[in-house]
């Protein structure tokens, strides 16, 4: 099952955790799936970082991969999927930065 967890959109400098939007404990649990998908929003003027709790955006610390600016009609993604090993991915491992306010990402997460 195809199941959204809604826009992010950080602070610039300050990582938002990909599972902010769930409900549930402040330590954010365990979101545990097959695949994840992270596309950049269609109106974001600035990169965005995907990465671990230690992404630098100015040094490329901890970066999983950076989106460059919508261009035409095709939205950067970012997507990475353990099919052959159900539920390996844990969504809360992953956070997202952006360069500029208001900018950020639809996460969108493949579950059993």
């Amino acid at each position: 099952m195809i199941q959204s967890l809604g826009k992010l959109t950080p602070t610039p400098g300050t990582p938002l955790r990909a599972t902010t939007n769930l409900p549930g404990t402040p330590e954010h649990p365990r979101l545990a799936v097959h695949g994840v998908m992270f596309q950049a929003l269609p109106t974001n003027v600035g990169r965005v970082y995907i990465g671990t709790p230690t992404l630098n955006r100015t040094t490329f610390v901890g970066l999983y991969a950076i989106l460059a600016v919508p261009a035409g009609p095709a939205l950067p993604t970012f997507s990475t999927a353990l099919t052959l090993a159900p539920n390996a991915i844990n969504v809360a491992d992953f956070w997202v930065d952006v360069d500029t306010g208001g900018d950020g990402v639809l996460v969108t997460v493949l579950v059993a």
